[in-house]
């Protein structure tokens, strides 16, 4: 959620539109737009609201195959950089007996 977010945030100020006007403009409530783009998402009629209003409607295949192939990038990232979650146990007999 907090990348589809970001995503919708990009777009956004890459057309240089307030949150305020691209709610006014969507017909969705500003509390809708800030929640999306603080990755708290919305419902699927709000996201096509808020993809017409910036001139995304048209394109949404497209909109949706960006989003995978950074989700896709994004994963990848994170599977190289694994580390353990804990240190291994040690055995019965490597404890220490009072």
């Amino acid at each position: 959620m907090a990348q589809l977010g970001e995503h919708f945030r990009r777009l956004r100020l890459a057309r240089n539109i307030p949150q305020e006007t691209l709610a006014v403009e969507s017909g969705l409530g500003l509390s809708t737009v800030k929640r999306l783009e603080n990755g708290r998402g919305c419902n699927l009629s709000a996201m096509l609201q808020l993809l017409a209003a910036l001139g995304y409607s048209g394109r949404l295949e497209q909109f949706l195959a960006h989003l995978a192939s950074e989700a896709t990038q994004q994963s990848d990232d994170i599977m190289t950089d694994r580390r353990r979650a804990s240190a291994p146990r040690k055995s019965i007999e490597e404890t220490p007996v009072d």
